[in-house]
């Protein structure tokens, strides 16, 4: 859904044109900003050539960021526009924050396309779990499976059908992260769940420009449970909102881990790290699903999480579904976590330095350190 300003937009008058007009003559209109702003983007985006357009057809570019907040700069200056008309918390088009400083790009829409793309590949995982499929091996631990590339499939074509220019990074068939607009997918996070018919299993959407999170979406499709969340906009189940637990003290907290597949890391390193986690927590879970993981650490029902060595598409849109509940998420050294760092430290921000700590002070530098 993309809202429309119901204002039609006048031409946008120079500052000079304002000094000199004549006083007695009738009151300008004032013009439509958002609407002029709209309008210069989309004309940079064809000059520059750029393809990744968000749904108001404006490149999400940090160019064109610029560009907007050059606008609104000049504008202000001039008078057409005052500090209060600058300062929305989410205009139609973008998510203004700071007073007139547009962060990232993106539309109602993008998170739609995100929603539909995570349950057409949940459809197919729901319709062949407990079929028992034959794996094949990425790895000597990492089991691909015809269901996994059907649900890729299913939610490639879904966000083609409506962005077909933006770069697309997915498990099965690859891509690269790119500095501007693109998609993060996993099709089936869970997969030795799935072929052993455990019930952890999900679909993970995530649009992103550069490291920056713009839309994330986590799709159980056994309990069609739908996680989502949008930059500034706040996380969601079911279309209802979720925050992070308000769990205050480590020894009442459940936390969660994941393993990567390189198992002689896991038997040595990791090792340490579960052991000291859990001296001082309530309780540590390690279901198999770093996405669901994330979102239920959304969702209240874990305290924290951790992983070391999780691929880009497994976390892409957890981390934004943490971030906008409410949590924090860092790497072990309390940088900001990216999808392409691999490694996560996700907490309801109260037990964040404590978890963080136990991990940093027990993991090898080499390690924890990109």
């Amino acid at each position: 859904m993309r809202m429309e300003s119901g204002n039609q937009a006048t031409k946008p008058r120079t500052i000079s044109q304002l000094s000199s007009r004549p006083k007695k003559a009738a009151p300008q209109p004032k013009p439509n900003i958002r609407a002029q702003i709209g309008r210069s983007t989309e004309r940079t985006a064809r000059k520059k050539g750029t393809g990744a357009t968000n749904a108001s057809g404006a490149s999400p570019s940090g160019g064109n960021a610029a560009h907007i907040r050059s606008a609104l700069n000049a504008a202000s200056r001039a008078g057409i526009i005052q500090r209060e008309d600058r300062c929305p918390v989410h205009s139609s088009q973008f998510t203004v924050r700071g007073c007139g400083l547009p962060s990232t790009l993106w539309s109602m829409e993008d998170l739609h396309v995100a929603m539909d793309a995570a349950r057409a590949g949940g459809a197919i995982i729901a319709k062949h779990f407990g079929s028992a499929p034959d794996p094949e091996y990425k790895g000597k631990f990492d089991p691909v499976t015809a269901v996994d590339h059907a649900s890729e499939a299913a939610v490639l074509a879904v966000i083609d059908s409506h962005r077909p220019e933006d770069p697309i990074m997915a498990e099965e068939s690859g891509g690269e992260q790119h500095i501007g607009r693109h998609w993060i997918v996993d099709p089936l996070d869970g997969t030795v769940n799935f072929v052993h018919g455990i019930p952890q299993v999900s679909v993970s959407v995530a649009l992103y420009e550069g490291d920056k999170g713009l839309v994330g979406v986590v799709y159980d499709p056994l309990r069609d449970e739908l996680f989502t969340a949008a930059d500034g906009e706040g996380s969601r189940l079911n279309g209802h909102v979720i925050s992070v637990s308000a769990t205050t003290e480590l020894e009442r907290a459940v936390v969660a881990t994941g393993f990567p597949y390189d198992h002689d890391l896991r038997a040595e390193e990791l090792s340490v790290v579960l052991r000291e986690v859990l001296r001082q927590v309530n309780g540590l879970r390690r279901f198999g699903s770093a996405a669901l993981d994330l979102a239920w650490v959304a969702a209240g029902r874990f305290d924290g999480y951790w992983e070391l060595g999780i691929a880009p598409w497994d976390g892409a849109a957890g981390l934004i579904l943490v971030r906008e509940a409410g949590g924090a998420v860092t790497d072990p050294l309390g940088r900001d976590s990216t999808p392409s760092m691999g490694l996560v430290v996700a907490t309801n921000r109260v037990l964040h330095n404590d978890l963080r700590t136990i991990i940093e002070s027990w993991m090898p530098l080499e390690q924890i350190t990109p």
